[in-house]
């Protein structure tokens, strides 16, 4: 079995490959091999470099963060993002190690869990074509390896520098903030762990909050208020709106995976009413609070935060390959935990890809040919989602966090 130290230089090996293909094919070819996304971060980094807003360049709706960070493509190379990007994945894979064995997870095991990650065709892609969602995934696995080292000062912090970057870890806040009750802190055991309590219990910790959680909080919202006030005496309202008030109301009529796009593109012209809204948000939040309440526990945060993330990706109004690896890079520290024989996890594999396929027939019809084909997307948007409802429901089924211990004297030390 390799060490982590040969799968990371093997897999940044590959990722520079990608990277140096990717600027040979953008000039041979029609269809580029860089995400569009990544020319836009190179316009804003151009925008701040002279002197101006990155919010100059039109459809810029990111934190100006990511702006800097790729300031170097107009210094030293154009590619200088992408290898970021790439080594933000390396990041990633360091630290699901980290967590892992924390977790008490055997060495061969977790370099397979880890491999997942860096060889995952899907990730790979994702950060060479030039996007920058390892960045976000990096922050948000740093705050459940924080948590595990028992800072949930600087869990907060990194969780209120997640919630800056992208809106969706949100979502996430009443997890963590349960998982710091003391009845549910890390504890290997080679027997059964018990997932889930009573709702009374959850609520009574809500309102008697320990010192832990009172930090948890007063971090995260002073770094995502400190960033925040920071980003707006920069760029002013403009910040505000694009990367942030524009994503709350966002319709987009452009085909995506999503379930609801065609809705969307019927009512382009359309007022959508608020109790709609409400409405269509509403499965989404009733499924968030059960998997908050179910897996609130420290030990089962990676499979919490993975499972709600798989539900806020599945439900949200845009969809698009880049969203997938919010959940991917959560899923490697729940693979050991999963009891589910290789051949199994191959079938669900290829019901994913097949559904996202089918949904590409269509697209590609509408995208080059030209073809009348939105219904046809639509219903294999309808596909792809009970795709992703039958693979998440089997991923709870069979989620058994005693298999992840290796044995009873690796106990959490606080």
């Amino acid at each position: 079995m390799l060490r982590l130290s040969h799968h990371l230089c093997l897999a940044f090996t590959l990722r520079l490959g990608l990277i140096a293909y990717g600027e040979y094919h953008d000039r041979v070819s029609v269809v580029p091999y860089t995400d569009v996304d990544y020319k836009v971060f190179t316009d804003a980094a151009d925008c701040i470099l002279n002197g101006k807003s990155p919010y100059d360049r039109h459809t810029y709706r990111y934190t100006p963060l990511i702006a800097f960070l790729v300031l170097p493509n107009l210094i030293l190379h154009k590619a200088w993002g992408k290898v970021l990007f790439s080594v933000f994945d390396l990041a990633v894979a360091f630290v699901l190690k980290k967590l892992l064995s924390k977790r008490g997870v055997s060495e061969d095991k977790a370099n397979l869990s880890v491999a997942f990650w860096l060889y995952n065709p899907l990730s790979i892609a994702i950060s060479t074509r030039g996007n920058a969602d390892s960045v976000s995934s990096l922050v948000t696995l740093g705050v459940i390896y924080f948590l595990y080292e028992n800072r949930p000062f600087h869990a907060g912090v990194l969780h209120g520098l997640c919630i800056h970057m992208r809106l969706y870890p949100i979502a996430f806040s009443l997890a963590l903030y349960l998982s710091l009750a003391a009845e549910k802190r890390v504890a290997h055991t080679s027997k059964p762990i018990q997932t889930g309590y009573g709702i009374s219990t959850q609520l009574r910790q809500i309102f008697r909050p320990n010192k832990d959680q009172i930090t948890l909080v007063c971090s995260c919202v002073s770094s995502l208020l400190l960033i925040t006030t920071l980003c707006y005496y920069l760029y002013g309202w403009k910040f505000l709106h694009e990367s942030i008030l524009y994503h709350l109301s966002r319709r987009d009529i452009r085909h995506n995976f999503s379930v609801y796009f065609y809705m969307q593109y019927l009512n382009a012209e359309t007022y959508v009413s608020l109790w709609k809204r409400i409405l269509v948000f509403l499965p989404q939040l009733l499924l968030l609070l059960t998997l908050t309440f179910r897996f609130s526990r420290q030990f089962d945060l990676p499979f919490c935060l993975m499972a709600q993330t798989f539900v806020i990706v599945m439900y949200n109004p845009v969809i698009t390959s880049q969203y997938f690896v919010w959940f991917l890079s959560l899923l490697p520290a729940c693979i050991p935990a999963l009891d589910m024989t290789l051949k199994q996890a191959a079938i669900h594999a290829i019901l994913w890809i097949a559904a996202q396929l089918s949904w590409l027939l269509p697209a590609y019809s509408l995208e080059y040919r030209g073809h009348d084909a939105f219904l046809y997307i639509w219903l294999q948007g309808i596909a792809f989602f009970c795709a992703n409802v039958t693979i998440l429901a089997r991923l709870i089924r069979v989620y058994k966090p005693h298999l992840m211990v290796k044995r009873d004297d690796h106990c959490h030390q606080d």
